[in-house]
This record gives structure tokens, C-alpha cells and sequence, in this order.
């Protein structure tokens, strides 16, 4: 999830921010469908583990945040 310190305004800014999302989810869903969805990346630290299911639903919340964000900058 982005730090709401360095989001940006405007519609293009939105637009690159939901297709940043939209590719770390494709990331996660390929991952996911790879190793499954109880595996994990071993290389990262033990206390930054997470299974591969949890890093799918977290960037799927993350993609809906840059959706809502996006649908708000184009209704202004």
C-alpha cells in the first residue's frame, strides 16, 4: 500500500499508480499460480514472510484503493 505521504494528484498520476498496482498484482497472481498459494518467496527475512495468497489479497486491496482514488480524480 502506498504511504499517503507521496501520493501524487491528478489523472495521470492516479493512472501510473493504478498501473504500478495492476502490475505488482499480476506479479502475485503469477507467483501464486506458479508455487501455489500456501508457498512463500524464502528469501526474504522470516518476520517479512507471507504466503503467496496474502500477497494476492494484498494487492488485490492495494489495486482497489488506486481504482477508487482514480474514479474520484475523474468525477472531479
Amino acid at each position: 500500500m502506498s504511504d499517503r505521504r507521496f501520493l501524487q494528484r491528478g489523472f495521470v498520476k492516479q493512472l501510473s499508480h493504478l498501473i504500478e498496482e495492476c502490475g505488482e498484482l499480476i506479479a502475485a497472481a503469477g507467483k501464486t499460480q506458479r508455487w501455489g498459494r500456501d508457498a512463500y518467496n524464502p528469501l526474504l527475512p522470516a518476520d517479512k514472510r507471507e504466503t503467496n495468497q496474502a500477497w494476492l489479497v494484498r494487492e488485490m486491496a492495494d489495486v482497489r484503493l488506486a481504482l477508487d482514488r482514480l474514479e474520484k480524480t475523474i468525477a472531479r
